[in-house]
């Protein structure tokens, strides 16, 4: 008895020791790549009084019109309404054309890889310029490349108009008490589109969103962040977990072919809002940080310059693309909803590594989504609402109309053009 009792307890050492090998080894095989660094903790607290206090009663978001229900998923709605036509960044890799006199909509054009944050062009009906990335899990063309693109609507035509981005030194300073790091005046070095070589430019990696000055010769774009694999969708994951503070904010200067840097050192630097206090030059902008649940204001011109300021923190969802209605009034779709478990995760950074070898899919994200809208100067909340994801999930942005807000779902499982009453008029 005493010999099997040996032999059964010499397998089971064998069979420990077996099992302890394999998940050393599978732990270092799902390790992430190093250029994910785990930032430290971030306790995120209660949602703001301000935003609380103007939370609408009932779920408004659960009673929408759904209108062209063929409509994919998408990104980003660019509204003609004097035209009756709007044009859709589609998760299909496909900008499609609305139709609101015919209540159509169908394919346009098929740009490189998928468009996303787009605008027209001030004063010109005819020219849209919109970012494309990757979509995750997704397949396209070699040739095809991330970058911002135009197009001209009359003749379906799409052209580059940047793919590539200066490069920059790997260290840097964030002054003061900001977040990231604002360059203006001396400070902001653009590089000329025609002078740009292997050596001082690369690629651009994600382009994200955008939004172009008053007088439409300026382009402020976001780059979240510019590694190996960047890509909306489950391609950012590890950066939403990581906190990486990897965020880049762009200028393309369209008058003389130039681009510079604007801003770096934030995290998941996603939606863009360019600010005015007199004329057409901005003087500021705002973006939001996703995975932090901020908005923040980065100061161009004036004393100021050079500054940024947290506005708003601990918003009830991630905040993606930022919008204006006529008012001026600031909105922004709620992506997903903040949970206790990201709560978690963020104060408690040692369990990170485990959550980093979990496959992007699988990582837990409820359905849980909503929008918020601001004051002119982001200064007041006027409207919150979070829907339960039964109706529809992970809306990127509020695009306000003449009498209705659109509400763009990047969900490749969601159809149809979802609107409702602007709440506030």
């Amino acid at each position: 008895m005493g010999f099997l009792t040996g032999k059964k307890g010499k397998a089971i050492s064998i069979a420990l020791i077996a099992l302890f090998a394999a998940g050393v080894i599978l732990w270092a095989a799902t390790a992430p790549p190093p250029y994910i660094r785990i930032h430290p903790p971030i306790e995120m607290g209660e949602v703001p009084q301000g935003v609380t206090d103007v939370q609408a009663e009932g779920d408004p978001l659960g009673e929408l019109l759904v209108e062209m229900k063929d409509l994919p998923g998408h990104d980003e709605i660019v509204l003609q309404e004097d035209l009756g036509r709007a044009f859709v960044t589609c998760m299909d890799g496909k900008i499609w054309k609305v139709d609101f006199i015919a209540n159509t909509a169908e394919p346009f054009v098929d740009p490189p890889l998928m468009a996303a944050g787009a605008r027209q062009i001030p004063g010109d009906p005819d020219t849209i310029v919109f970012c494309t990335s990757y979509l995750h899990g997704a397949s396209y063309p070699k040739d095809e490349r991330v970058g911002i693109y135009k197009l001209s609507i009359s003749t379906k035509q799409v052209a580059p108009l940047l793919t590539r981005a200066p490069v920059i030194p790997e260290t840097y300073a964030i002054p003061g008490e900001n977040t990231g790091a604002v360059y203006t005046g001396e400070n902001f070095k653009p590089l000329k589109i025609d002078e740009m070589t292997g050596q001082n430019s690369r690629a651009l990696m994600f382009c994200n969103d955008l939004d172009v000055s008053r007088d439409g010769k300026r382009i402020y774009f976001s780059e979240p962040f510019a590694y190996e694999g960047a890509s909306m969708g489950g391609g950012a994951v590890a950066e939403a977990i990581s906190l990486g503070k990897n965020g880049m904010l762009w200028r393309l200067d369209l008058e003389d072919g130039s681009v510079g840097l604007v801003g770096r050192g934030y995290s998941f630097l996603d939606g863009v809002l360019l600010e005015y206090e007199n004329g057409d030059r901005e003087t500021s902008v705002l973006i939001t940080e996703t995975i932090k649940f901020r908005i923040v204001r980065l100061q161009l011109e004036g004393a100021k310059a050079g500054k940024d300021r947290v506005l708003w923190k601990d918003l009830p969802g991630m905040p993606d693309g930022l919008d204006r209605d006529a008012k001026g009034r600031v909105w922004a779709g709620l992506l997903k909803r903040r949970s206790s478990l990201v709560n978690f995760i963020h104060a408690h950074p040692w369990i990170k590594p485990l959550f980093l070898r979990i496959p992007p899919s699988m990582v837990p994200a409820g359905k849980e989504t909503g929008i918020i809208a601001f004051s002119p100067d982001c200064s007041q909340a006027l409207y919150s609402t979070m829907h339960d994801g039964s109706v529809m999930s992970d809306i990127s942005v509020v695009v306000p109309g003449r009498e209705r807000i659109y509400l763009p779902r990047f969900d490749m499982e969601s159809h149809g053009l979802y609107s409702m009453e602007n709440p506030l008029d």
